[in-house]
């Protein structure tokens, strides 16, 4: 397995790819304290630790969980910044621009996509249980069955 930090080489001299990652690391480390990537952080739900799951019980259980965890698509606004520069402040004013005018736009579909995601978890949990229910009840049955045919001479 490569090392992760080496995705890939710029076989280059006058690039300067440790200044560049060090810069990209800074500003990860500063969005993820602003909390700016905690809220769109999926990585743990698609990160599955197969020596944990020992059956498909606990592989099912563990989607569940995480479909129930990650339904609600978040539809609000977000504070829209400058990079600075020479180009900052219109870039800023154009972008709060364009978003004010796709935002009833955007806002629309977010918000269906919000309500299937709703109601997908909540039909696949409604099925867990019913399928779980009906499991049990057979299970039970098959045991009164095993039970009755002992009994017999």
């Amino acid at each position: 397995m490569k090392d992760p930090e080496a995705l890939f080489e710029i076989p280059s001299a006058r690039v300067d790819t440790e200044s560049i990652m060090k810069e990209i690391r800074e500003r990860i480390n500063e969005k993820e304290q602003a909390g700016i990537y905690h809220k769109y952080n999926l990585a743990k739900i698609n990160t599955l630790e197969l020596q944990d799951i020992e059956d498909e019980e606990d592989f099912l259980e563990y989607y569940l969980k995480a479909i129930s965890s990650t339904w609600a698509v978040d539809i609000n606004d977000w504070e829209i910044i400058s990079k600075g520069g020479p180009f900052g402040k219109p870039a800023l004013l154009l972008k709060k621009s364009i978003w004010k005018l796709l935002k009833f736009y955007t806002y629309r579909l977010w918000s269906q996509q919000r309500e299937f995601n709703a109601q997908i978890a909540n039909t696949v949990n409604a099925l867990n249980k019913k399928f779980d229910a009906e499991i049990s009840e057979l299970k039970k049955e098959i045991k009164n069955q095993q039970t009755d045919v002992r009994r017999q001479p």
